[in-house]
């Protein structure tokens, strides 16, 4: 996982630069001089559909236009809404959603970089498509039409901004301890008693929404996960004052290759007090040859192969 020592003030450095990158991309609508200011030349590329390089998003968004111009919008029309930017060592992390044309009902995104030198040199994305069941816990933005209206996120973020009040090595304690306890033989239930906040909120739409629906939803799958010999991969965990983002790869015998799994949690008085997850199932291609979760030298998932996806 991700080395969490580094100093304060080259992390407020990264702070800034994914800032003005965002303002950029999603206030500014310049998308590609974005690229060009912040993507390394050797950019080290995860997401399974672009390759690597400072020319890899931009190649692999116009040809998607070109292909389908009628559900893709000009990359510089796309609506986001930011729900909140996070910094820790030398990784940045935005979460987000966007709609890429006037018909997209919109696609949940987390984007994790790891910065040298004040560029972007590895990027990493979960990508969830989601549907207005999903969305209904989402506050502001439901639509493309609200999302417009909404103006400018990147300042105040919709899920708000990290609390430096909070210590980030506490709260990434608590997370990993939870998380620990719950993949503990018959102790799943336990975490989530012991953890979880008597008024958690629980944002994802997969699962109820309160302390209590959550445990019996789990619980509930237990067994059948653990038969199953489920087990996560942490990959990099980002923490960020009361902010706590785990970048996993989950598999079981019936899933070898695997599904990306984005955890974020709010720490607040030694509890989770609120849970969003992103989740996207490892693809077969890979278009840079790189595994979806690891890093510069990670071998391929089970079952991928080296190339675009297959049309």
């Amino acid at each position: 996982m991700n080395d969490p020592i580094f100093e304060p003030e080259a992390v407020e450095r990264n702070r800034a630069a994914i800032h003005d990158y965002c303002k950029l991309l999603k206030v500014d609508h310049r998308p590609f001089e974005a690229f060009a200011k912040y993507f390394a030349k050797d950019l080290i590329q995860h997401d399974p559909w672009i390759g690597d390089g400072n020319g890899g998003d931009e190649e692999y968004l116009e040809g998607r236009r070109e292909d389908d111009p009628e559900e893709f919008s000009a990359t510089d029309e796309y609506v986001s809404v930011a729900h909140n930017v996070m910094a820790d060592a030398d990784h940045v992390v935005v979460k987000s959603h966007v709609f890429v044309g006037p018909e997209d009902k919109g696609r949940i995104f987390i984007d994790i970089w790891r910065v040298e030198g004040g560029m972007f040199v590895e990027h990493w994305d979960i990508i969830e498509p989601i549907d207005q069941t999903h969305f209904n816990r989402l506050p502001v933005g439901r639509t493309r039409a609200e999302a417009i209206a909404l103006g400018e996120t990147l300042s105040n973020p919709i899920y708000g901004n990290p609390d430096p009040s909070y210590d980030s090595e506490e709260s990434r304690r608590i997370v990993l301890d939870y998380m620990h306890m719950g993949m503990e033989s018959g102790r799943l239930v336990e975490a989530l008693e012991t953890y979880l906040a008597d008024d958690f909120v629980q944002h994802t739409g997969r699962m109820p929404p309160d302390k209590q629906g959550s445990i019996d939803y789990l619980a509930a799958r237990a067994e059948t996960r653990a038969k199953d010999n489920r087990t996560s991969i942490f990959e990099r965990v980002v923490a960020d004052g009361d902010l706590v983002l785990v970048h996993r790869r989950v598999t079981s015998d019936s899933d070898p290759r695997g599904t990306v799994f984005a955890d974020l949690y709010r720490v607040r008085g030694g509890k989770v007090t609120e849970h969003w997850d992103v989740v996207q199932p490892i693809p077969e291609f890979s278009a840079s040859g790189r595994s979806m979760t690891g890093g510069p030298d990670s071998p391929l998932e089970p079952g991928r192969f080296v190339g675009p996806e297959p049309h």
